[in-house]
């Protein structure tokens, strides 16, 4: 009985380091999983505050574009106005002129 007991416990001290070296072993794997997953979570984390400030400068671009384009809309409308008013200006001295050279050729 004391053999058998004797070679149990032989076997038990024998299978302890198996044992612990598969705990280290999962440990050590655990370990590796948790660092790469916590790279990747930063580099996620960098991606998206890369990706909310590109955001946030495309929409600044875009609403300094759209200012732009309302100033050039009311510029085009105020030089339209300037044109037309300008124009009419235009045909009615030319007319001024014609008749007054009419005027100077009839009297003449």
């Amino acid at each position: 009985m004391i053999k058998k007991f004797a070679c149990v416990l032989w076997l038990a001290t024998m299978a302890l380091p198996a044992l612990a070296q598969t705990l280290d072993e999962q440990l050590l794997a655990a370990q590796m999983a948790y660092q790469q997953a916590n790279n990747l979570q930063e580099q996620a984390q960098a991606r998206l505050t890369q990706a909310q400030a590109a955001k946030q400068q495309a929409d600044q671009r875009l609403a300094d574009a759209q200012m732009a384009a309302q100033r050039a809309a009311e510029e085009l409308s105020a030089a339209t106005a300037a044109n037309t008013a300008a124009s009419e200006q235009l045909q009615q001295h030319t007319r001024q002129l014609q008749e007054a050279w009419q005027r100077k050729e009839a009297g003449g």
